[in-house]
């Protein structure tokens, strides 16, 4: 049986381990850390999950190699990208297509086309799949 004065502490820390995966979460193609609205209800829903729940979600988080927490900025910095590019290349690794990133950025899909372009000359990519190897590091 577990001590529930110990149960809100853990369930806290468990909270707290997941808050930084809330980056990764998007809805209609926007980043939920992106608004606060969103992110507040997240973490209420997060918070009010059974404390079995919470264990299964944040152990599935730690043993999983996909979900790593990427540094979007130091990836750019590192490979000469403008923050439209650096924009671009996030909602690829989120799963966005250049067509959908253009519509959730208010851009053309011309516009979205071309730093794609220079995003994959920057790093050195051919593809799209050669850029998120490359991003997430495989």
């Amino acid at each position: 049986m577990t001590d529930r004065k110990q149960q809100p502490k853990h369930k806290d820390s468990q909270v707290d381990y997941l808050r930084p995966f809330l980056n990764q979460f998007r809805g209609d193609g926007v980043k939920i850390s992106s608004e606060p609205i969103w992110s507040e209800r997240v973490e209420e829903i997060i918070a009010n999950l059974p404390a079995e729940t919470l264990d299964g979600i944040v152990s599935r988080i730690r043993q999983s190699s996909e979900n790593q927490i990427v540094d979007f900025a130091a990836f750019g910095e590192a490979h000469g990208l403008t923050p439209a590019e650096i924009k671009l290349v996030d909602s690829i690794v989120g799963g966005l297509s250049v067509p959908e990133h253009a519509e959730c950025h208010g851009i053309s899909v011309n516009t979205a086309r071309v730093h794609m372009q220079r995003v994959l000359e920057k790093t050195g990519s051919r593809r799209q799949t050669d850029l998120l190897r490359k991003v997430l590091g495989h």
